[in-house]
This record gives structure tokens, sequence and C-alpha cells, in this order.
């Protein structure tokens, strides 16, 4: 009987070891993800595509970016027709997948079989379901899917907004792991914590440009010939009222910090940076900052003698704690250039604020 149980113990940790090896095995072989930031490609039936399916996915996926200065989607789109999906195509970073049951085309069927007819039929109450590292390492891919193109629309209709956030988030992840990759600018976090009460994580190439009582103003200049010049800076007040979270007395703090410390234009003396309220619309949302409560607004500043300009994401975030308001603030200077990933960087190091009994707190519990 010993010498039976013994097998049993020994089968079974050869079992567990041999399900390791080859789940190890499989990670090894999968290759990395590849493509551009911002790329999305879609994998559906080419007549559903042209018809209001896709048309509705399209309103999702490639509407513009608030606040840049010229028209920018969240994301580039490529279509790929269903039999057109092999080889290189699978190991693309950002993946759609769209099938109904009611599609009789070879494509739909092709489609189908990525998700599966079983699992669409098995549950109706479902629409999507997702994956991670389906073809590649880094890989994200999102499953659509109904019984016929009415439903599936009416549903993609109710969450107009999903699509585009789930990849969102998935290329803030990837851009968090790229940024932090690098050495991190620990010095600077420190600094930040002991002198300003708050943390952020600063990614390797930042400099401290300004640093003094109730603001810090840090800066990456164009150090590649990218003509991109990044900027970051922070100034804080204590709480007085809920009056600081409306959108006027954010863009009057915002311009009375601008003035007295951002640089003007170069070419121009005695020129100073504002927010533009009229040319674009200032976006204005509530929103969460690390669990703090904070309004975002995002819009274009320029030059008051309208010399240069570009875009801005700046929170509003109330640190109820230490009964004071930070007022955070991300913006470009890149005359010509795209900004669209910029931006979805600047705002990537953003989010990593936290107030100091916050990261008190977190290296406690650590």
């Amino acid at each position: 009987m010993q010498k039976l149980f013994s097998k049993i113990i020994l089968l079974t940790l050869l079992t567990g070891s041999f399900s390791c090896s080859e789940e190890m095995m499989n990670e090894r072989l999968l290759v990395k993800a590849s493509g551009k930031p911002g790329e999305l490609f879609i994998v559906m039936d080419s007549i559903q595509w042209k018809g209001e399916l896709g048309e509705l996915i399209k309103s999702s996926v490639k509407s513009h970016v608030p606040g840049l200065p010229q028209d920018e989607p969240y994301f580039k789109i490529h279509y790929i027709e269903p039999t057109q999906f092999k080889s290189f195509l699978r190991n693309v970073t950002n993946i759609l997948f769209v099938a109904t049951l009611d599609s009789k085309t070879k494509g739909g069927a092709i489609v189908r079989s990525y998700i599966t007819k079983k699992y669409i039929e098995e549950h109706p109450d479902k629409y999507r379901i997702s994956q991670q590292d389906v073809y590649a390492k880094g890989q994200s891919v999102l499953y659509l899917f109904g019984a016929n193109q009415e439903e599936l629309a009416n549903k993609i209709a109710e969450d107009s907004e999903f699509i585009r956030n789930f990849f969102n988030k998935k290329e803030k992840e990837r851009l968090t792991k790229a940024l932090y990759k690098s050495k991190e600018r620990k010095g600077i976090n420190n600094t930040l914590l002991k002198k300003h009460n708050f943390y952020m994580r600063i990614p390797n190439g930042y400099r401290i440009e300004e640093d003094v009582p109730g603001f810090v103003w840090l800066r990456q200049p164009d150090q590649r010939n990218l003509g991109i010049d990044k900027n970051i800076f922070v100034s804080y007040t204590t709480y007085m009222s809920e009056d600081a979270f409306k959108k006027s007395a954010i863009i009057a703090w915002r311009n009375e910090i601008t003035r007295e410390r951002i640089f003007e234009d170069p070419d121009m003396e005695g020129s100073y940076m504002e927010t533009d309220t009229i040319n674009i619309r200032v976006a204005y949302n509530t929103v969460e900052i690390g669990g703090n409560f904070a309004k975002e607004i995002r819009g274009i500043w320029r030059t008051h003698t309208k010399g240069i300009g570009g875009p801005y994401l700046s929170y509003v975030v109330l640190d109820k704690e230490a009964n004071q308001i930070f007022y955070i603030d991300g913006f470009v200077v890149s005359p010509g250039v795209p900004k669209r990933e910029t931006m979805r960087e600047l705002e990537t190091i953003l989010s990593t604020f936290r107030t100091k009994s916050q990261r008190v707190k977190a290296t406690k519990v650590k």
C-alpha cells in the first residue's frame, strides 16, 4: 500500500512538472508582439465591415483625442479580411475580432472559428470576451460576438466607448512598462516627496527645471532631434472650497502659474503662456487620480503673442488628509509633429501621482 501511495505521489509530481514545463515552453515559443503604438487590427466579415456594424466600431475607435490642436484619432485602424489574417499579422499588439452567427460568408465563418460558434450559442447574455498573449507576448485580443448583426450593433451602441477604452488601457499598460524599463529618476521621485509632499514616478530623461516652495517644473528637452519637448509642472495650495474645482477656476489657476513660472516664446521678449479657450473647446471631466477626487481638463495653450502653442492635460487633485489641492499639468512643445502618443505618455506619468500619506502607507504595506 505504501509503495502504491509513493507511486501516485511520484506520478503527480511528474505530471505537474511536465505541465509547468509545457507552459514555460509555450511562453518561450511566443514571439514578442509587434506594431506601432496606437495601431488596432480589426478582423471581421467584409460586408459587415462596410455596413452598420463596421460604422459603429469605426466611430468608437476613430473618435478624436480631445484637447489636441489637430484632429488625431485614438487609434490608427487596419482592417483585415479574415482570409488574410495569417503569418505576421497574428503577431500585432491589438486585435479585434467581430462575428455574428447569421453571417453566411466564408469570412464570417472564419472569424467565428476564432471565437467558436459553441461559445456564442452558450453565452447569449455576453457579447464580448478578451484574452492576452494569444499569438504573441504582450498582445491584447478582444472578441465581439452576437446571434445577429442587429443584436450586436445594439449592444455596441449601448456601450460605445468600451472598445476604445479597452485598447486605450492596454496601450497605457504597455507604455508604463516601456517608460520605467530603463532607469527611473528615483532622486527626483524622492525630492518631490520630501519637499513637495507628493510622489510621482519620473522616467529617465527628465530633469528639474525649477524647484521653489509650492511649485516644481520637470522637463525632458528634445534630446533626439524629434522636435518634441515634454513638460510636467505641479503647484499646490490649501483647499478652501469646492469652487476650486470649477472649470473657470482651474483655467485661471493655470494661467496664473504659467504667466509667472513657465517659459515664454523664445523669439518674443515679454511673452508668456496662456490657455486658449477660443480656438478649441476645453474638455472637462470628473476623474480619480490614485483614488483621489480630481477634475481633468484637456485643451491647448499658446503664448499670448500667438507665436507657439500645443496641447496640455491637467488635473486638480484633492488631498483630503492634508487639506490641500494639487494642480498637476503635462504639456508638450512639438510644432508640426503628431502629439497623440506624447500626450498619452504624459497622461501615464501623471496617473502615477500619489499624495505623501498615500505613498507612506504604500511603503509600510510593502
